[in-house]
This record gives C-alpha cells, structure tokens and sequence, in this order.
C-alpha cells in the first residue's frame, strides 16, 4: 500500500462572456465537481527528497502524506518536510522546523519540495496560482519565489518514490523555470511549449530536476500552490499543435 494520502482538487468550469470555453481551473477543496466537458479531477501528492536529517543533493524521492506534511494552509498547498522537525532539537533537521514560516511552504531549503499534479485525463496547464509567496509574504527575511514546471510524457504512470530529483527518467520534460510568483494572479506557465500531461510537477525552482536557468537562485524560494487552469484535451479549442509539416 502506497504510503501517500491524496487530497482531491475541484474541477470548475470558467465561462467566459455568456459561452462555455475550454479554459477550466482546478481549485484545491474536498469536493469533485463538473468540468466543462466532463467530471475531470486530479490529486495531488507532496514529494521531496530525504534522508535522516541530511541535505545532500543526491537523496531519494519520498512521498510527504498529506495532513501532516502536505498541507492545506489559507494560501494553498505548503509541505512540512518529514525531515523537518517539531523543535529545534531531536534527530532531525533543526534548521527546518515544521508548520513555521517559511518552511511550512513548498521550498528549495535544504531539500526540494514539489507537488505531483494527477489528472483524470490529458490537460494543458497555462496558469498557476499562488496564495502565499516569498517575494510577498517573506520578502524581508530574504525569501523569494522562483518556481519549476515539469511534466511527463512518457507511457503509463511515473514513478517517483527511491528516485532521485537528477533521476526522474525518460519522459519527463521541463515546461519552464519561472521568476518571482505573484501573489493571487494567474502566473503563466506553457504558453509556448502546449505540452498536455496527466501528470504535472510543480514547486520551488529545481535545478536538479528542471535544469539550470541563469538568473534564478536557489535555497530560498517559498511558494503554497492553491489552484491551476488550463484545459482538458478534446474541450472545444483545446487541441495540440499539428505536426511538424501539416496543416
């Protein structure tokens, strides 16, 4: 039995002057609701590598269960690493303590937190919002809010769990690295690439995972994920490019 709780996220259809499109958010909530096309839900799961109070880079992915440490905060979803701990002693990672800003965020302090979006089907992800930023909320104590978006195009279901972030595999593309979230708007994410996935990565910037991208610093990015939007493959208006050479 897989030791990972997953929180179900809400499927709302936006309309847009007075016509259904293709364009749907997912919010975080309890409950399932309709999409545009069909009832179209997604889990989410936190992963982060971990290992007995060390911060090497090279350590295994391990799922962070929800509840305890990945967390549905006002601002959106935050992780409290397993590593972390509840005090600043015990055999564990002092400099991370649990539930306390800024590490009760998804963040690249000592470990590299992200979210592992699960969808029903095949979607586009264009937006990402976020409740609760570095750059906003934590910006005089040095915080930041560079983030990675990551998908998988491979066959099957991925498997994350005994992998390293430099490991993930075959199948998984970086759809972009990003600078300095807002706080409560829609950040834009593959507007250039369409990539369409079940399976969407997204959480601090991860050089390890999402590749090197100058400009962006690492180790004090903090970011509590609240909702998504794109669209569902087969929506109305919602298709990938042609192939290369056809019209």
């Amino acid at each position: 039995m897989k030791s990972q709780i997953k929180i179900l996220w809400g499927t709302v259809a936006l309309v847009l002057a007075g016509q259904v499109s293709a364009a749907t958010s997912w919010t975080l909530n309890t409950v399932a609701a309709a999409g545009n096309n069909s009832a179209v839900t997604a889990t989410s799961t936190g992963w982060a590598n971990t290992g007995a109070g060390a911060s090497a880079d090279v350590q295994v992915l391990q799922s962070q269960p929800a509840v305890n440490n990945l967390v549905l905060y006002g601002g959106g979803l935050g992780i409290n690493n397993r590593d972390g701990c509840s005090s600043a002693s015990g055999n564990c990672d002092v400099g991370d303590i649990k539930s306390t800003a800024p590490e009760h965020a998804i963040d690249n302090n000592q470990r590299y937190e992200m979210v592992l979006l699960s969808f029903a089907q095949s979607v586009k992800l264009t937006n990402a919002k976020f409740g609760w930023t570095g750059t906003t909320d934590y910006a005089g104590f040095g915080g930041d809010s560079d983030y990675s978006v990551m998908a998988y195009t491979g066959l099957g279901a991925p498997t994350l769990a005994g992998k390293t972030w430099g490991s993930l595999g075959a199948g998984w593309v970086t759809v972009g690295n990003y600078a300095n979230a807002t706080d409560g708007t829609n950040n834009t994410i593959n507007a250039v690439s369409s990539v369409f996935s079940s399976y969407w990565l997204i959480g601090a910037y991860n050089p390890l995972a999402a590749g090197i991208t100058t400009g962006l610093d690492t180790g004090n990015d903090y970011l509590k994920l609240a909702s998504v939007s794109g669209c569902v493959l087969g929506a109305a208006g919602c298709a990938p490019p042609p192939p290369p050479g056809k019209v």
